[in-house]
């Protein structure tokens, strides 16, 4: 279906396009794009604050700190805070962004999304002048600027059919899955040329990398490892790497035979050699938990490989191997399958290489590669499922935590219910200093080790092509922020 925007002609008359938006756009290859222009429709604040379409009140900058956007300040005022706004803040259509605007921005979104009130819940607003705005959460809340980053609360002016939003681009064309046409925001809050530029999906990696190659693609996110040697080879392309903020994990299904049984959960922790899958995506770490390194808040020691004890736990939980190593019990095969999806492709990379570590302790894994993992996960169609996630997309970790591992949450995709680690997310939200809070959630992070619903896998190196026309673009370590006020195309 296609669904197209025509930007106001009243607006566009006050404002000329910069010239070199005329010229032949950027165009940008990745494996994933948007499934709606609405932010406040699932995930889809995520992809549009990616593409360079929506904002947020706060962000987080290129060395992971929390630092005002939209918002020019926020203080606490008892139990509310107050937000106060930058100045001369427009929508992409031309209208102002004041305190009325945002409110109904906050308003819609946590009606909308129930991501959006993970962490404050329905929250009381007040318009107390143009610039100022009074929030007071549902429940308490520590860590206020890391909320308003998160990608849930993006600012924007819905008109009963479409959204504006306040990113360096806005939309002028959508084919769902398939590409996203943008041109420059000319109402952006500084007048940089930038030029125009198409998203396209491109979930096959090898389409991706012969895209680059031949010159119709200038940005390549996230190249596949095995495609890597021959384009280095292209001296009229630049191959850039960088370390990123993500966390490849698999999730593990635990209404569902065998994981619903905690002893069958941590064998596969224990079994998965994650030095193979690092050496398979051509880079990356092992993962220590929930969050990369980076982050003061992550657990320190690496994910521990012990293929011996992982045996045990099967013996102990009844699964006997027989002659041929296969695990049976009660005349069941220990078997499952492994979901993944394309628009990672180091996921599909290092599936294979986890079925090996687990069929030499007796599992029966099955492959399966599906276009739409979000539906399959949020219904709970799956065993178990590769997943990439931004764990800390606000600076803090208590998002990911409340969205995927409390046991009320919408989004917690294991159904794993733990009273203890929904008792500790309850002392968090009263924390405010960040050494205990980091304290916090380390402790978080060990509750949900002993149960194991996820075995985090590795932090990823995320490998990105460029054009000579795009050789200066500077990749972020997250897939957050895609396209930037910074970017520029070479003539």
């Amino acid at each position: 279906m296609q669904f197209r925007i025509l930007a106001a002609a009243a607006a566009l008359a006050l404002t000329a396009v910069p010239a070199d938006a005329q010229t032949r756009p950027l165009v940008v290859g990745q494996g994933f794009l948007t499934d709606s222009l609405d932010p406040a429709q699932g995930v889809a604040g995520w992809a549009l604050q990616s593409h360079g379409v929506a904002e947020t009140l706060f962000t987080v900058d290129r060395e992971g700190r929390i630092v005002p956007n939209l918002a020019e300040s926020v203080r606490r005022d008892g139990e509310s805070f107050i937000i106060r706004l930058k100045p001369d803040l427009k929508f992409a259509d031309g209208s102002l962004l004041d305190a009325t605007a945002l409110k109904a921005s906050l308003d819609r979104a946590t009606k909308e999304n129930p991501r959006a009130r993970g962490q404050i819940g329905t929250p009381a607003l007040d318009v107390l002048n143009a610039r100022e705005l009074r929030l007071r959460p549902e429940r308490p809340v520590a860590a206020i600027e890391s909320v308003l980053a998160e990608f849930p609360l993006a600012i924007h002016k819905f008109d009963g059919t479409n959204a504006s939003m306040t990113g360096p681009f806005r939309a002028v064309e959508f084919k769902r899955g398939e590409s996203l046409r943008l041109e420059p925001n000319p109402f952006y809050r500084d007048v940089a040329s930038r030029p125009a530029v198409t998203i396209r999906r491109i979930g096959d990696a090898q389409t991706l990398a012969l895209g680059l190659e031949s010159g119709e693609v200038d940005i390549a996110f996230n190249l596949a490892p095995e495609t890597l040697p021959r384009l280095k080879r292209r001296p009229e392309l630049t191959i850039k790497s960088t370390p990123v903020a993500y966390q490849y994990m698999a999730l593990l299904n635990t209404q569902r035979a065998p994981f619903d049984d905690v002893k069958v959960r941590q064998a596969v922790d224990l079994a998965i050699d994650r030095s193979m899958l690092i050496a398979a995506a051509n880079g990356g770490e092992t993962a220590t938990g929930m969050f990369p390194r980076v982050f003061p808040f992550a657990s320190e020691s690496p994910r521990k490989h012990d293929a011996r004890e992982a045996e045990k736990l099967l013996d102990d939980a009844g699964w006997k191997a027989g002659a041929n190593g296969q695990r049976m019990k009660d005349g069941r095969a220990l078997e499952f399958t492994l979901t993944t999806y394309p628009q990672r492709p180091d996921l599909v990379t290092i599936a294979p290489v986890i079925r090996a570590s687990l069929e030499r302790i007796g599992f029966r894994v099955r492959i399966e590669v599906t276009e739409a993992i979000s539906p399959q996960l949020q219904a709970k169609r799956y065993d178990a499922a590769l997943w990439a996630m931004h764990a800390a997309p606000g600076g803090d970790g208590a998002f990911v935590f409340e969205q995927y591992l409390r046991s009320t949450s919408a989004t917690n995709f294991m159904s794993f219910a733990s009273a203890p680690v929904d008792a500790a997310l309850d002392r968090l939200r009263e924390i405010d200093a960040a050494p205990a809070r980091a304290a916090a959630l380390k402790g978080i992070e060990q509750l949900v080790f002993a149960q194991a619903p996820v075995v985090y896998l590795m932090t990823p190196v995320w490998h990105v092509g460029l054009s000579k026309r795009a050789a200066s673009y500077v990749p972020y370590p997250s897939d957050y922020y895609v396209l930037r006020a910074d970017l520029r195309a070479s003539p």
